[in-house]
Order: C-alpha cells, then structure tokens, then sequence
C-alpha cells in the first residue's frame, strides 16, 4: 500500500524539478541571446553565415591586403568551444595573414540540428573540407585546439597538398578504455538530468567546477567571467552528440603527416595532461616541436595569448618557410618602391619630435630622428650649439647619412657609426656591438649623453635602448618598453619590433617555458 503512493510521487516530484528547471534555464536562454554579442569587434564585423552541406554555419573571414600572398590561418575549436575563444589569436593575425574560423555546427552562432549523424567526427570533417574549398589557399594553416586537433589531424589527409603547418594545441593522445566507457554512461543520461548535473557544476559562477577544469587557478576574474559564459552557451545535446560521435585520430595518421608540427599544452592542463605532447611527438615523422606554457590550463591561448601568438608566429616563419607572415617581409614589400625622401615621407619626417627631451630613464640615452644637412633647425650645426650635454651620437642607419659627419670634427660631439637594416629588429650581434660602444663612450665621457638615431628614432632606436635596458639594467620587458615610450612619443611603433623584444627575452630566455624538437633524419 505505501510503495503506491510512492510509484506516483516520484515521477511529479521529478516532472516538478524538471519543469522548475527548464523555466531557469529559458530565462538564462533569454539573457544570453541579450548578451550574445559580447564579441570583441573584430569578431562581430567580420562574421558570415555560410550554408555547408545543408548547414547553416558561422564564420570568421577577413582577406589581407596583400591576399594570395600570404596564407590562409584557420582556427578549429574543440568540444563545446566557438570561434570567440580564438579572439586574441584572430587579433592578432588577421594584421599579417588571411583568417578563416568556424563555429562547429551547433556550437557559438551555427545553426543546432537534430540529426546525431551530423556531429560524427567524419561528418565534422567533411563540414571543414567543403568549408575549405569555398576559401581555397595553397598555403593553409591549422591552428586547432582540443577536439579540434582531432578535426584538423584528419582534415590534413584530405587537403594535405595545401597544408604547411599544424599547430595542435592541449591534444589527447588517445580516447583511453575508461574515457570510452564514461562516453557510453553519458549518453544513457536524460538530457534533463545531465543538464541538472551541469547546472551544479556551475555552482558558483567564476569560481565554479566548471571553470577551474578548464583555467589556471590563477586566472583573472575577466577571463574566468568569459569562460563562465561559453560554458552555459555550450548545448548538452551538441555536447552528448559530438562526444557519441568521436572517432580519434590513430598513430598512424599522425605518423603520415609531412608538414611541421607545432605542439603545445598549458603546464597545469587538467583535462589534457601536458604527457599526451611527447606521445604525439614520439608518433611525428615531421619536424616537430612541444612548448609547455607556464601558469595556464586547458585554454593556454586564452590565458597566455602574447606567449602563444609570439611561439606560434615564430615557428610558422623560422620552422615552416612562411616568411611572408613576417611583417617585416611585408613592410618591406609594401615599401620596396618607395623613396625614403618623397614629399610623403619627408613631411613625415618634419612631423616627427627632433630628440626626447629628457634621457630614458636612469640611463644617458636620448632618441631622436636623423638630421638633414640643410635643414636649419636639425643639422649638424645647429645640433652642436644646442646640446653641450651630448657627447656622442650613434648612427644606426644603413646608408651614409644625409648630413656631413665631418662637421662633428673638433666638436664636442663624436659621431659613430653602427648599420643596421630598415624595417628589421636589429641583430643579437648587433646589439652586442651596440651595448658595447656604449659603454666604451661612456668609460671616455662618462658624464655625456649619447644620442641614437635611425630615420624617425621609433623603431631601431627604441629596439637598441630597449635592450641595453633589459641587459644592462635588468628590467623586463615591459618596463623597458614603456620607459622609452615615456621620453619618445609614441614608443616603439612596429609590432614586429615588440614582439621580438619578447621573443628574445622572455620566451627564448624562460627556463619554465620547456620546449623540445625532433626532426626526422631519413
């Protein structure tokens, strides 16, 4: 008599639940479709729908200037992502590459179906290479993350002509015996259910279960809050589709890849343990490379975006023979024609600040732009009579100067001469040679200033001073940057010339950062 009562309770008491939940999760519905356009902007102004294979997909296309030149980067997201994940990478690529990345279908903005064939990895697949042919490059990269490395690893076999490099960030090895059978419990949950079981495993927001799977315990409030959000944007009946659907890439298909590949990982990825990268490379035939990123998880692009970007750039011009991703390449592409001296150029150089006012910072270094033999208010005259304090100046031009360095002669001021290439961060030899003369300037006239130039005084320059600051007087990298940004308007202005800065001393220099290459020697 009383299980009878129970038999009919038990099912209200859930219908309740149920019903009291989906009424939360509409209304969370609801104030995400409000937000849905939290995209940073260059993510919202160059979205497209595209129909693939009946599919209504959305993308992120932008066309470089200099177009078939340089190649197409694609970014390929994993498990329950979207393409905003990839923001600070579009960023910062989209300034020197052409940009393609998609929202897996039912994932982000792409249209959800109902068919559990769609999501198979081979149907996923099939979405990207047709995705491909409508944007077709002989010079493809993948940049793939997760999940997505599956995609992007067997995407590879069938466009392979066009592909260069591979950059397979936070991949598993394998699907593991005990992951299989998780998968096959997941899928005889109740979507109700399973979607409960989420809603707790968001219980407390940016501190939730959720979150600190995916980040570094250390991650900031404004990422976590973004990670949050693409959690409850991920749909459990894509998620449980998708993962029904796995077919992992085998040794073999990573063994058949001839183009490079890069590896990497965050130090403390609990999803995918930093071991899966030296499986995966034990399989390369390929030149390969791992790089462990310190102080991140499972979404080390999101968490260390400037590491990422720099490790990634590096290795697709040095490792892959991209060069035309280089921005200098494509500064001095663009420039190859162009005089130095034309009117545009020349009242450029009237615009610009003489010298810094003031040295940077505890040093006696003072930037300024290249003097002009008849111009009356920067030649070497009239430079002499207004600057006792300065006691050399280093050229760092290439060409012979357009002022005549004799007029230095039996004048306070010594004129050196060091050449370095325009458009160009200046060589560690360079810099060697730099620093040095310096210091031997300095043992003569220990009291005088030393004026530096290039054209403008920006780029070389603020390179040269920079260094001798992180070398010298041990500050980073940042702090160098901004000191000469202070006394020189502007800073350093290529990115280029940042980015090696970084390069150079804070990813070549960081013990933490382990990396190690295997090239194949048959």
């Amino acid at each position: 008599m009383t299980t009878q009562p129970l038999a009919i309770l038990i099912p209200i008491a859930f219908t309740v639940c149920g019903l009291l939940f989906t009424m939360r999760n509409t209304k969370y519905r609801n104030d995400t479709a409000k937000n849905n356009d939290l995209d940073v902007p260059i993510i919202q102004n160059n979205t497209q729908y595209v129909v693939i294979r009946n599919k209504r997909l959305r993308i992120v296309h932008i066309i470089n200037e200099l177009g078939a030149k340089v190649p197409l980067v694609v970014f390929i997201h994993g498990l329950g992502g979207q393409v905003t994940q990839w923001e600070n990478q579009i960023e910062y690529f989209s300034s020197t590459a052409n940009i393609l990345a998609v929202d897996l279908l039912g994932c982000g903005k792409s249209e959800v179906t109902n068919r559990l064939e769609d999501y198979t990895t081979e149907s996923l697949v099939d979405d990207l290479e047709d995705l491909l042919k409508r944007y077709p490059s002989e010079n493809t990269v993948l940049i793939c993350h997760s999940y997505g490395c599956c995609l992007g690893a067997k995407l590879y076999h069938r466009v392979k002509h066009t592909i260069k490099a591979l950059t397979l960030i936070s991949v598993k090895a394998n699907i593991t015996e005990s992951e299989l059978a998780e998968k096959q419990k997941i899928q005889s949950y109740p979507n109700i259910l399973f979607d409960i079981f989420r809603y707790y495993d968001r219980f407390g927001g940016i501190h939730s279960t959720s979150v600190d799977r995916v980040l570094h315990k250390d991650a900031n409030n404004e990422l976590r809050a973004k990670q949050l959000r693409w959690n409850r944007q991920s749909k459990t009946i894509v998620w449980k589709y998708m993962m029904f659907g796995i077919n992992w890439f085998t040794q073999a298909e990573i063994s058949s890849i001839e183009c490079p590949i890069l590896l990497m990982t965050g130090q403390e990825d609990k999803i995918t343990p930093p071991g899966n990268m030296t499986i995966i490379q034990e399989w390369c035939k390929s030149h390969s490379t791992i790089f462990y990123i310190p102080e991140s998880g499972h979404n080390a692009m999101l968490e260390k975006p400037g590491t990422v970007n720099l490790i990634i750039n590096d290795f697709l011009i040095k490792k892959c023979g991209l060069e035309t991703l280089d921005p200098a390449w494509q500064i001095l592409f663009k420039t190859k024609d162009e005089n130095k001296w034309s009117m545009k150029n020349f009242q450029k150089w009237k615009r610009t600040p003489i010298i810094s006012e003031r040295t940077v910072d505890s040093t006696k270094f003072r930037a300024m732009k290249v003097m002009r033999q008849n111009d009356e208010e920067h030649c070497p005259k009239s430079f002499i009579a207004r600057h006792p304090d300065i006691g050399f100046i280093i050229d760092i031009t290439k060409d012979p100067p357009p002022y005549r360095t004799s007029d230095f002669d039996n004048s306070h001021i010594t004129y050196i001469k060091l050449s370095t290439v325009s458009k160009i961060p200046p060589s560690r030899d360079d810099i060697r040679r730099f620093i040095q003369v310096a210091k031997e300037a300095w043992d003569k006239k220990p009291d005088k200033q030393i004026a530096v130039h290039c054209h403008y005084g920006f780029n070389r320059t603020g390179f040269m001073i920079c260094c001798y600051l992180i070398e010298e007087l041990h500050c980073s990298v940042a702090e160098a940057l901004r000191w000469f940004a202070e006394t020189r308007p502007a800073g350093i202005k290529h990115r280029h010339f940042r980015d090696e800065l970084y390069l150079r001393y804070e990813v070549q220099n960081n013990s933490n950062l382990y990396h190690s290459e295997y090239s194949n020697s048959e």
